[in-house]
This record gives C-alpha cells, structure tokens and sequence, in this order.
C-alpha cells in the first residue's frame, strides 16, 4: 500500500487535495470511482455534490502516479 495525495479539480473552482492510500493493483482513476458519485445517465462525476472536472494524483516527492 501507498498513501497518496490525489487532486481534484470541481465545477466551482475549488481545489480538493485528498490524501488516499492505494493498493498495489490499484491506480488513481480506480481509487476516484471509489470515492465520487456518477450522475444518472454516466457521464459525470461529482465529489459532495461538485462536478469533478479533473482529477490526478501525486507521491509526497512530487512524483505523479497513473
């Protein structure tokens, strides 16, 4: 297991920083399935009802993870 921080991007401008531990087969995008609601029809996300625009995650060394 790895502890993370992954970023997320919302609708209104905010910027949420989460730290989230992965496991070894697990990668960012699965981490954030985990964590956000999918609208009604699939085509969005919305994290404590924000619209997640974009996403990724980084190691405490700055380093981006996939």
């Amino acid at each position: 297991m790895r502890i993370v921080i992954m970023l997320l991007y919302l609708a209104g401008g905010d910027v949420v920083k989460l730290p989230v531990t992965l496991t070894a087969d697990q990668s960012c995008g699965d981490k954030l399935i985990q964590i956000v609601q999918e609208d009604s029809i699939g085509t969005s996300v919305y994290y404590k009802g924000q619209q997640v625009l974009a996403y990724y995650c980084k190691k405490g060394t700055g380093e981006y993870v996939k």
